[in-house]
């Protein structure tokens, strides 16, 4: 049960980390239509062979860079909770009509003859999901190279509270961008799996998660004004969630393609 859990919450987790070439596609041409699909495999390695494990999916990601891999799969793996045997293994960002041209070259290239002899019978387990990166209303750096850890809130939606979700999202991330918060975050839905929407929040080490001297929701009441009508947003916000969740995770730059 502890394993199905931290599947799913890590699909909702890191699905939607942004490319910075995408965000800015995203922002610097309004015509354009950025990929805004992050493509995200969740692997669970058998007990006691996370090591074998390790060493053939570098050795799988080798192979993929030698057959030109268009996709840039990067790994995170989770650094606090009880169960810290899988991995999170994505590509961010492509789009749906991208999914039968890299099918394509999958079969062609055999990748998956190559990871099931050398690397399948290492794993317990997988999940395979997609997310809709909102860039609208997302704000990440040009500069995203140096962050290694991610903290992420994820939040499980209510039936019926899409649209509140939306424009309450929509207020908070423009008030955000409005007072100049100066924190980097990125919000997105996932596809497959339970309704969830993430919200990621990038760090170079742990002590840039030290809590700031002025917290966000005071930042905010400053900015508006009114400490009720902040207080009446954050309620509003947090009613439309059966449940919230939160983690932090690290890249693994030895485990993932070059970019």
């Amino acid at each position: 049960m502890k394993t199905k859990i931290f599947k799913v919450l890590a699909a909702s987790l890191f699905l939607l980390l942004p490319l910075t070439s995408t965000v800015h596609a995203a922002k610097g041409d309004k015509e354009a239509k950025p990929a805004n699909l992050a493509d995200v495999w969740i692997i669970v390695a058998k007990r006691g062979q996370e090591a074998q494990f390790e060493k053939s999916f570098k050795e799988h990601i080798v192979f993929r860079e030698k057959q030109g891999d268009p996709k840039k799969w990067q790994t995170y793996t989770p650094t606090i909770g009880d169960n810290l045997n899988f991995y999170v293994v994505r590509h961010c960002c492509t789009k749906w009509e991208d999914a039968d041209s890299y099918a394509k070259w999958n079969r062609k290239n055999k990748i998956n003859e190559h990871w099931n002899k050398h690397t399948d019978q290492y794993v317990a387990s997988y999940s395979h999901y997609f997310t809709r990166v909102d860039f609208a209303n997302s704000y990440w750096p040009e500069d995203d190279d140096k962050f290694k850890y991610f903290a992420v809130n994820s939040y499980k939606t209510k039936i019926g509270a899409g649209r509140t979700i939306e424009a309450t999202k929509k207020q908070l991330s423009d008030h955000a961008k409005a007072m100049k918060w100066p924190y980097p975050w990125s919000w997105g839905t996932q596809i497959g799996g339970e309704s969830k929407i993430s919200l990621v929040i990038p760090y170079e080490n742990y002590a840039g998660m030290t809590p700031p001297d002025v917290s966000f929701f005071e930042a905010l009441a400053k900015h508006i004004g009114d400490k009720k009508k902040a207080d009446k947003l954050f309620k509003q916000w947090a009613k439309s969630f059966e449940d919230i969740t939160y983690t932090v995770y690290r890249k693994r730059d030895d485990m993932s393609m070059k970019e």
